[in-house]
Order: structure tokens, then C-alpha cells, then sequence
């Protein structure tokens, strides 16, 4: 089992941070390596999405239901994919007025080695990057904060 865990403080909001993670249809606007993304059903707390990441060969598509505490937290659990086990769970932690700690810890397993000695390293990878790469966003969605 692999994990991964990011944290970085930011000088937006909760609120803020938790849009751009809750705006699925945007990521490939931002993520070089996500090359779709689309939201199959969204019912309140709760939204099935899917994803496309990677370059050939080293491509995959995978399905999660997000359920989420709008401002504070996303879980995400696999619902489609090349995984054995695929969870995570995203945080927004206010740490004065207008700034907030966001968290993404991930776990995951291939479904077969192949696959892991394939993607593995893509995923993680990838996976390694969100944290910094929606700071990214919000710098050039929101301005410097």
C-alpha cells in the first residue's frame, strides 16, 4: 500500500480552497497530466467523478465518490479502476481570518503488480503534486491573497 500526504498554508479560505477541489470539470484546465475530468452525478455531499491521468503508455482512468462537509473535507473512495484500494481525503483547516492548512493524505494499491510497476510511479507522483498545484491555482483564480 502506498501513501501519499501534502500540506501547504495558504492565504485564502476555506471556502475558497474547498471550490477549487469541489470544481472537478476544471482540472484539466491546471493539471498538465489530467487529460479529463467529469462529474457522472453530484447530490448534495455527495459526487461521483471521473478521471483520466497520465500520457500513453502510462494512462488510466479511474471513478471515486467524493463525499464532502462543504469548507472542511473531501473523502474520496474508489468506485472504478486499476486499484485494489484507492481512498483520500482532502482538508481545509482555518488558521486565522483569511488563511488555511490544506491537507490531501491518499492511500492506494494496484490491482496486480504489472499494473503497479506500470502507473505506480505516475500516480504517485501526480498525487504528489495537488497540493501545490491547486496553491497554484487559487494564486491565479483568487490573486495573492
Amino acid at each position: 500500500m502506498r501513501k501519499v500526504s501534502r500540506t501547504a498554508l495558504v492565504p485564502y479560505t476555506c471556502q475558497k480552497m474547498f471550490a477549487l477541489v469541489d470544481d472537478i470539470e476544471a482540472y484539466p484546465e491546471f493539471l498538465p497530466w489530467c487529460r479529463s475530468a467529469r462529474v457522472i452525478a453530484r447530490d448534495g455531499q455527495k459526487t461521483d467523478a471521473t478521471l483520466a491521468i497520465g500520457r500513453a503508455p502510462a494512462a488510466m482512468t479511474f471513478s471515486t465518490r467524493n463525499r464532502s462537509v462543504p469548507d472542511r473535507l473531501i473523502d474520496m473512495k474508489l468506485l472504478d479502476g486499476p486499484f485494489r484500494e484507492l481512498t483520500g481525503r482532502w482538508q481545509f483547516q482555518p488558521i486565522n481570518d483569511e488563511g488555511c492548512r490544506v491537507t490531501l493524505d491518499v492511500r492506494f494499491e494496484f490491482s496486480n503488480a504489472a499494473l503497479a510497476a506500470m502507473l505506480g510511479t505516475v500516480f504517485e507522483d501526480s498525487i504528489s503534486s495537488l497540493v501545490d498545484a491547486f496553491s497554484k491555482r487559487a494564486r491565479t483564480v483568487y490573486g495573492r491573497g
